[in-house]
């Protein structure tokens, strides 16, 4: 090796610090975002991140007045220093839990549905547990869930356990059934269970075309010859039954996301002909460990999650 390039070497000189600030601005597309995640001022977060472009010689991120994009080192850089805070994070909890308290940030993404009902039962409790520990909630549909887990940004996720790659992993599956939400008012609240075919006519609340369940109703119809008419397209499960109660249309849920009392002004029924079953597991990386705090979080959350499945 030439004496130039030792040198060289020697000079890059950056630590822990640059590094997570590069990742937060890529993270967030934003330094004000970043400072706030770090508790840092802007000007701190900036200084960092431009000591570490001069250290490496390239541009980390294209700069506008408007956002902040990275480039293509930068992408390179990020990806594969992420998973080594991940890992160091991973490892700082592991430290902290061998010495009798778990601390830190826990990250969860999931599906709407179980964050409707499930999900708040678990925080509630694993807040009473472990009161040094900060949760960060993503709430997503199926692909999101997906790609927050295979990235490393979720500690795990509860999702769709379908068309996932080889990196993860699925445990606690649950098969949970659909059932149809009507208004009280509605002339079908009589019958003791509903088909799609006697539903076909009627307006629905429905979520986007892109949620996993709504593909799957919609294929579920589609083999019985009939179109369900979606009139009316929500983002969460709240919402969803609050229009089912005004009697804008009705609606097809998982039993995760049906609470434990019907609310006022909605009836539910079991669907038949054909039944819908989602099946629903909870999702993390191959090759990294769950932190203390993610199973601390687990050990909580899974007899909440498959009672909720039986309801």
């Amino acid at each position: 090796m030439s004496r130039h390039r030792r040198i060289a070497e020697r000079r890059f000189d950056v630590g822990l610090k640059h590094i997570r600030a590069v990742n937060s601005v890529a993270t967030y597309g934003s330094f004000t975002a970043a400072a706030a995640d770090l508790g840092m001022t802007q000007s701190a977060v900036s200084r960092l991140v431009i000591q570490l472009e001069k250290q490496l010689g390239v541009s980390l991120f294209l700069r506008s007045t408007r956002n902040v994009v990275l480039t293509a080192p930068g992408r390179e850089f990020t990806a594969s220093t992420r998973r080594f805070i991940d890992d160091l994070d991973i490892q700082v909890n592991n430290a902290r839990a061998l010495g009798g308290q778990i601390r830190g940030r826990l990250i969860i993404s999931c599906l709407l549905s179980i964050t409707h009902h499930v999900v708040p039962d678990a925080v509630l409790k694993y807040r009473k547990a472990h009161p040094g520990v900060e949760v960060h909630l993503r709430e997503g549909l199926g692909s999101e869930v997906h790609e927050d887990v295979r990235s490393g940004f979720a500690d795990f996720g509860v999702g769709n356990v379908t068309g996932l790659g080889q990196e993860v992993v699925t445990e606690e599956i649950v098969q949970e059934s659909c059932f149809a939400v009507l208004p009280s008012t509605h002339p079908l609240r009589r019958r003791n269970a509903l088909s799609l075919r006697e539903m076909r006519d009627e307006p629905f609340v429905s979520l986007p075309t892109a949620a996993g369940l709504r593909r799957q109703i919609d294929v579920a119809a589609a083999d019985q010859g009939i179109a369900l008419k979606h009139t009316t397209v929500v983002e969460q499960f709240g919402t969803l039954f609050d229009f089912v109660a005004a009697d804008v249309g009705i609606a097809i849920v998982p039993a995760s996301a049906l609470p434990r009392r019907p609310p006022p002004g909605v009836v539910i029924k079991k669907l038949v002909s054909p039944p819908l079953v989602r099946r629903v597991g909870i999702l993390r990386l191959r090759n990294r460990p769950l932190t203390p705090a993610a199973t601390g979080f687990l050990n909580i959350f899974r007899p909440l999650f498959l009672s909720a499945s039986r309801r």
